[in-house]
């Protein structure tokens, strides 16, 4: 075999070392009845709200308040939130050095006064046993449990967010000891997140749950993240392919909270031999008309055997169809977006809902 054919099956055998099936919440009952405070930031969610504050009314578990926090938004989340009979809280205006999500979490926790904390956010929708069920995992552990959603897809461009899924996934399985968690679904209680120093601490970061999880293993917390399963899920970005890239930009764009040096070039070695298998077969058959020289068979069977690969490590993390036949235009996508935000970030700003983000913090 060739040395590069062969380091592209190093690469595909070194994914399924990194990868390992990923915990999913299961259901279960827990030992305690703690109150617990939900606090729910939004900013223009009015396609989403109903759908997540619904969903909470149907909870098992009872002991629990509910409050929406909402970042100005100008299409009636407010109002819609309030008309289902839910407590509001108009935020501040935003300071200078804070995101909009981390202002409105703090502020809906210094409005609130339950034991525990549930961040969640507004896309999500949750199985009627979520709340007692996250709880149960928390009381395992304690410290800071997370969860990401199962991600539903229900137009074409929205399975090109497939490979941002995963590489998240990938990233909190490999950052595990250095705090990696998920923001959409997150427990913690009140007394240890005062200890860590609330998103006053992180009030900078776009990526607040990767610097909460950091700010935890700093003080000797355990942090957990797992997949979300049946319980919870959401449909991300579902207004078309200028939000979701904005969305996964502004993600990408913050570079001062990440994996670790060793997780990062296991994770980095693994996607670039994706990215290249990805595209060995379609070149092969574009180039064959000018070249008379027919796709080889290792050209057939790393773009297959990297697709299958893809195809099983998502499965779990959405519904994404056959990735396989999707995964050459979703990694060309996912290159797309990390060199633009890697251009934003060179400029110091990325846009998210109408706001510009400081992107080199």
């Amino acid at each position: 075999m060739e040395l590069y054919p062969a380091t592209l099956l190093a690469r595909w055998i070194l994914g399924w070392f990194i990868w390992r099936p990923f915990k999913v919440i299961k259901l279960q009952k827990p030992r305690s009845m703690p109150s617990i405070s939900v606090i729910i930031p939004a900013r223009n969610e009015a396609k989403n709200i109903a759908k997540v504050l619904t969903s909470l009314t149907t909870q098992t578990y009872k002991n629990f308040e509910t409050l929406v926090v909402d970042d100005h938004s100008q299409d009636g989340t407010k109002d819609i939130a309030e008309n289902l009979n839910f407590r509001v809280l108009q935020s501040e205006a935003l300071p200078l050095d804070w995101t909009g999500k981390s202002f409105a979490l703090w502020q809906g926790v210094k409005a609130t006064n339950s034991d525990l904390l549930l961040f969640l956010d507004a896309d999500c929708h949750l199985a009627p046993n979520l709340i007692e069920s996250l709880l149960a995992e928390y009381e395992k552990t304690q410290g800071i449990v997370s969860l990401q959603p199962y991600h539903k897809t229900q137009k074409a461009y929205e399975n090109l967010s497939a490979v941002f899924n995963l590489i998240g996934a990938l990233g909190a399985k490999l950052g595990k000891d250095q705090g990696q968690a998920f923001g959409p679904c997150l427990m913690i209680s009140r007394e240890d997140y005062l200890t860590i120093g609330t998103h006053e601490a992180v009030k900078e970061q776009v990526l607040e749950d990767r610097a909460l999880g950091q700010s935890a293993i700093a003080h000797s917390l355990k942090v957990r993240a797992l997949a979300g399963g049946e319980l919870i899920s959401f449909r991300m970005y579902p207004d078309g392919v200028k939000a979701l890239s904005q969305g996964f930009t502004k993600n990408m764009a913050q570079g001062s909270v990440g994996l670790g040096f060793w997780p990062f070039v296991l994770l980095f070695a693994w996607f670039s031999g994706l990215a290249a298998a990805a595209w060995e077969l379609p070149f092969a058959f574009l180039a064959w008309p000018f070249t008379g020289q027919a796709p080889s068979l290792y050209q057939y069977v790393l773009t297959i055997g990297f697709g299958l690969q893809f195809y099983i490590m998502t499965w779990r993390l959405g519904n994404f169809g056959w990735a396989i036949f999707w995964y050459p235009l979703q990694v060309a996508f996912f290159l797309i977006i990390f060199f633009t935000s890697v251009f934003k970030t060179a400029n110091g700003k990325v846009v998210w809902k109408g706001r510009e983000i400081a992107s080199n913090k």
